[in-house]
């Protein structure tokens, strides 16, 4: 049934459709390997998030952040983000840029683009050939 007004399906039809649209969407996430955990936050490119975090699992940050983040597992930041405050987590991987304090349990990965500034924590430590840090370097545990 097509409402004439608007040449479009009615309500039920738009109902199916969202259906249908979804589980392509969640198949083709499965397929292509890029599926999105439950409590993931996703900061996209020209896109900023100001604020604070209490909790998640992955935070990915493509865009600017300028925030205070508690009790993560895993942050990554890549080549266009930017991740100004405070994080606490498990695991961070930085392809771009992070200034404040970072406090990482487990593994702080920087990239060969990554710079990281600021007071920094860590359990592990790895830099790759060009990755950059500046600011004060504590061990953890």
């Amino acid at each position: 049934m097509v409402d004439q007004t608007e040449n479009r399906p009615t309500r039920s039809g738009e109902a199916v459709q969202t259906t249908s649209s979804r589980q392509a969407t969640e198949s083709q996430a499965q397929q292509g390997g890029n599926e999105v955990d439950v409590r993931t936050m996703f900061v996209g490119l020209e896109t900023s998030f100001s604020g604070q975090i209490s909790s998640c699992n992955r935070l990915i940050v493509e865009g600017a952040v300028d925030a205070r983040l508690d009790n993560c597992q895993y942050v990554i930041i890549n080549e266009s983000g930017v991740f100004k405050g405070d994080v606490s987590t498990d695991n961070a991987d930085v392809h771009g840029r992070f200034d404040g304090d970072i406090f990482v349990r487990k593994r702080l990965l920087v990239r060969s683009t990554g710079q990281v500034s600021g007071t920094i924590t860590y359990g592990e430590i790895e830099v790759e050939r060009g990755g950059k840090l500046s600011g004060a370097l504590k061990a953890y545990g």
